[in-house]
């Protein structure tokens, strides 16, 4: 039982060296540019041993996308059961925090552009399955404030999926290089005036 244990926590370790290996690889040159090879030379381990842990580099960008996606709903998790702020505050932390994590995650690191390419291409059952997340979280929200009485929306379903597409601009990483941070910030106090404006129990 210990050796099993001690044998999993070994490989975990491993993936982690290789994912965290891998991400500076795709930061730094892309992820078209970069090899099984090079990944395991930079984990000091045969291209081989490699393949024992990742079948190929794709399941490598699927993880590190999984793993990203996955801190970024616990953000967004944490800003839903905030029941100190108003459905307005709680709106606003709830667009701000996807906003700041994709600029944090993106913005000085314009060559994983590819991998965020690669995995909308090939892997959209992983972006399909955080954007039903995000929807969910996002229409829990919109429920919160109805029933505050703040808001007044027929479906925070569909709502929810309308203030996602408005704030499309500051979730993809294809548009943090159009604006300055401080201009991205000013747009998106502009944005969420007009949405928030739209939602308002009338």
């Amino acid at each position: 039982m210990v050796n099993k244990l001690g044998h999993a926590n070994l490989a975990d370790e491993v993936r982690e060296r290789v994912l965290a290996a891998a991400l500076a690889r795709f930061s730094q040159y892309g992820y078209n540019k970069t090899t099984m090879a090079e990944i395991a030379k930079d984990c000091a381990m045969s291209a081989a041993n490699l393949y024992r842990f990742f079948e190929d580099k794709q399941a490598i960008g699927a993880a590190l996308a999984r793993r990203t996606l996955a801190e970024k709903e616990r953000r967004l998790r944490d800003v839903v059961v905030q029941s100190e702020l108003d459905a307005h505050q709680r709106l606003e932390a709830f667009a701000r925090t996807l906003f700041r994590f994709n600029y944090e995650q993106f913005h000085d690191k314009p060559r994983i552009g590819e991998l965020v390419e690669m995995i909308s291409r090939e892997r959209a059952d992983i972006i399909g399955e955080h954007k039903e997340v995000t929807r969910s979280l996002l229409a829990t929200v919109l429920a919160q404030g109805n029933e505050s009485g703040e808001f007044d929306i027929g479906d925070p379903s569909a709502s929810a999926e309308t203030v996602l597409v408005a704030t499309t601009i500051f979730c993809v990483p294809y548009f943090l290089h159009w604006y300055s941070e401080e201009k991205f910030e000013q747009l998106f106090k502009q944005m969420m005036q007009l949405i928030e404006r739209g939602l308002e129990k009338r």
